[in-house]
């Protein structure tokens, strides 16, 4: 059984030498949280009190990121998933007072968006999901996004992705050798379960970088969720699996990794885009 609170350093994710350091931790090594929990349909300030509690007296994070639609779950009633700006300010509030990135998502201009947050609560990315989910009516109550940025988080070159997106591996082939870690927050349901982890060590392998799968559990009016959120490295190993626990996961992950992946194994030259 793995704990609610869990802090997991594995051996790979050391660097030999580290050139600085950012809140006490080397620039290239990153304190990563998965925050997995079971939000109440819809219920916006139930979950934020939920978050809330699960953050108190939590490890200390570098960039913590929570699943898809973060205050709402997976909504396709947009007046009700849609996020105000006082609530906007709660989470750059929680960035601030926990001294760390955010990566949350909610419902904002007629998309499914997932924010980024620097320490200091300011916007310093965001993104909308490309892939509309059709078998849920996705496309019925959300535009799909067109872009397909990289976020820049201190020294991190991160590739945002939205639960559906996983399964289309060409959102994570552009610019894969300039991307470092990619993440997932999803609304991802029991019954797929096996392809959310199949496909989750997929996209880490093929594009040699860091993976994380952050879904929620719990169960909404249609559907079951089993959470499973992983940490998949270059390799394609499970640094971590936060099974159908709740709370927060934190793994320190590190560049060299990526880098000397990479170096051993440069496949990534000879890919050929289609």
């Amino acid at each position: 059984m793995i704990p609610l609170l869990q802090m997991q350093k594995t051996e790979s994710a050391r660097p030999k030498r580290a050139v600085g350091f950012i809140y006490g931790v080397p620039m290239d090594q990153l304190r990563l949280g998965m925050l997995q929990y079971d939000p109440v349909w819809c219920e916006i300030s139930t979950n934020q009190r939920k978050v809330e509690s699960l953050l108190a007296g939590a490890p200390e994070t570098d960039l913590l990121v929570l699943p898809e639609m973060s205050l709402t779950g997976f909504c396709m009633d947009a007046p009700r998933a849609h996020l105000d700006a006082a609530h906007h300010e709660w989470f750059a509030e929680l960035a601030r007072r926990h001294k760390t990135g955010i990566v949350y998502g909610c419902v904002e201009q007629g998309g499914n968006r997932s924010v980024l947050l620097d320490r200091s609560g300011a916007r310093v990315g965001s993104y909308d999901k490309r892939h509309l989910f059709g078998l849920g009516g996705e496309p019925s109550s959300y535009r799909p996004g067109v872009e397909t940025p990289v976020w820049h988080f201190e020294d991190w070159r991160i590739r945002p992705s939205i639960c559906y997106d996983l399964r289309f591996s060409y959102h994570y082939w552009q610019s894969a050798t300039e991307i470092d870690l990619a993440l997932v927050p999803a609304c991802w349901p029991a019954s797929r379960e096996a392809h959310w982890r199949l496909l989750l060590a997929a996209r880490a392998v093929e594009n040699q970088f860091y993976v994380a799968g952050v879904n929620r559990i719990g169960v909404e009016p249609q559907q079951q969720y089993v959470g499973a959120s992983l940490l998949v490295d270059p390799n394609g190993a499970v640094l971590c699996d936060a099974q159908s626990e709740e709370g927060i996961f934190v793994n320190t992950i590190s560049l060299e990794v990526v880098k000397r992946q990479r170096a051993r194994f440069p496949f990534l030259r000879d890919r050929v885009e289609a």
